[in-house]
C-alpha cells in the first residue's frame, strides 16, 4: 500500500525516522528561543528550515500523490498546550453532507512533529481510523498514535483527532476515548515529558478545498494575526518553490470583512 493509498484509507499516516535525534534535540532548543514568535514558522529565522526541508515536503507529496503542493501560511508550534477532546480542522466540520466528508481525494493535510517520545509515555496524538469520510466524532477506531522521536504524523483536516492523550499504565497498548480517560487517576496513567512542545503545519494541492480554506481562515482572528505576523525571506520562498511548493503571499489585511471574523481558535 503506497503511503497515499494509507492516508486516503485511513485518513492518517505515522512515518518513521524521518529526524535523528539530534535533529529534534535541536528543534525543542529553536522553539523555546523562538516561544514569543507571532508569525507561521516560515517567517521564524530559526524554524523555517522546517517547513523547506525536502524531507517534510517529499512527505506530503507522497501521501498527496502529486509533486506540486500548496503552502499557505498554516504552521505553529505548542509548548505544554492542555486540553483534549475529540474534533474535526476541515472547513465544513459542522455540515454533515458536505463533500469534504464523501471525496478521498480531499487534500488538506496537516503535519505534527512530536518533540519527544510518546510510544512509551502519554500526551501525543489520538486519532480516530477512517472518521475522515465522516462527519460524525463517534466513527472510527481509536488509535493512540506511537510516535517515536524523529517521526512524522500527518492526517487530513477532515479525520477526527485529540491532543494529549492519555495512557493507561495497565492497558499500553488499549487506546480509551478521552473523555473517559481524563477520568482515571493521573498515577495509572504512563508519565509525560515536559515540556511537551510539537510542531503542526499544514500543506494541501492548490484547488477548491484549499482555497476555500484560505478564505475561511480569513474569518479567524489567530489565523489573521498568524499572516499579519509572517515575513518571509527570499531565499525561504525561493527554498520552496525549488521543490515545486508554491506559497500563498495573497494576504492583505485591507481586505478582511472585521464584522465576519470570529475570535475562536478554530
Amino acid at each position: 500500500m503506497t503511503r497515499k493509498e494509507e492516508m486516503d484509507q485511513n485518513g492518517w499516516v505515522l512515518i518513521k525516522n524521518i529526524f535523528s535525534p539530534e535533529e529534534i534535540n535541536q528543534f525543542r532548543e529553536d522553539v523555546q528561543k523562538e516561544k514569543d514568535h507571532k508569525g507561521d514558522l516560515l517567517s521564524s529565522k530559526l524554524l523555517s528550515k522546517i517547513v523547506t526541508d525536502k524531507r517534510i515536503i517529499d512527505s506530503i507529496k507522497s501521501c498527496l500523490g502529486t509533486d506540486e503542493i500548496y503552502y499557505y501560511g498554516d504552521s505553529s508550534f505548542s509548548i505544554n498546550v492542555v486540553g483534549n477532546g475529540f474534533h474535526k480542522d476541515s472547513r465544513d466540520r459542522g455540515e454533515k453532507n458536505s463533500q469534504e466528508f464523501s471525496d478521498k481525494e480531499y487534500s488538506i493535510l496537516r503535519m505534527a512533529i512530536y518533540l519527544q517520545d510518546h510510544s512509551k509515555h502519554s500526551k501525543g496524538l489520538c486519532l480516530r481510523t477512517g472518521s475522515h469520510l465522516t462527519s460524525s466524532l463517534k466513527t472510527g477506531k481509536i488509535e493512540n498514535v506511537k510516535s517515536e522521536i524523529g517521526d512524522l504524523v500527518i492526517w487530513k483536516l477532515t479525520t477526527t483527532h485529540s491532543a494529549n492523550a492519555d495512557v493507561i499504565s495497565m492497558f499500553p497498548n488499549h487506546s480509551f476515548h478521552p473523555r473517559f480517560a481524563r477520568l482515571i487517576p493521573s498515577f495509572m496513567k504512563q508519565k509525560f515529558i515536559t515540556p511537551r512542545i510539537a510542531i503542526f503545519m499544514s500543506f494541501a494541492k492548490e484547488d477548491t478545498y484549499s482555497n476555500d480554506y484560505v478564505e475561511y481562515l480569513k474569518t479567524r482572528q489567530y489565523a489573521i494575526d498568524r499572516w499579519v505576523n509572517s515575513n518571509y525571506e527570499e531565499s525561504a520562498i525561493r527554498e520552496m518553490e525549488k521543490n515545486n511548493v508554491k506559497v500563498y503571499q495573497g494576504f492583505n489585511l485591507n481586505e478582511i470583512e472585521q464584522e465576519k471574523v470570529s475570535v475562536g481558535h478554530m
